[in-house]
């Protein structure tokens, strides 16, 4: 009926029919999906002269496309999408930088017209065009 099958890795012995080419299983399917995916791309570590170049191109243009990208891969020895997933990244690193610094200003300028509403408050003026500051010296 059964055929003995081999320990599992945790070493227990498995209950059930052994897979006798069943495409359809659970083991199967994970087997096959492992091999043929693409192996794992190896991540691109650039030299500080590919980057300073990098960043030169973002200053000028935060879009490069077409020939401009070829020509700044060939002569940076990187392929066309390594250039493209490095602008495309330098672009979000841009945004976040851009809103971060609103995020301050806005807090910045908070805190300043805070002190100012508490002095208002304190001296029950509305507002700046209220104050009389003329002297009659």
């Amino acid at each position: 009926m059964h055929e003995p099958q081999p320990p599992n890795k945790a070493g227990a012995k498995r209950t059930g029919p052994v897979d006798q080419g069943n495409e359809t299983s659970p083991e199967s399917f994970l087997l096959h999906n492992a091999l043929a995916r693409k192996p794992k791309r190896i991540r691109t570590a650039f030299s500080p002269s590919q980057l300073l170049r990098l960043e030169h191109a973002f200053e000028k243009n935060h879009y490069v496309v077409g020939a401009e990208r070829k020509q700044l891969a060939h002569s940076l020895s990187l392929t066309e999408t390594q250039v493209k997933v490095w602008f495309q990244n330098r672009r979000t690193k841009f945004k976040r930088q851009k809103l971060e610094e609103e995020g301050t200003d806005a807090q910045q300028k908070k805190k300043g017209t805070h002190h100012v509403n508490r002095w208002r408050l304190a001296t029950k003026q509305a507002s700046p065009e209220e104050i009389d500051v003329t002297s009659d010296d």
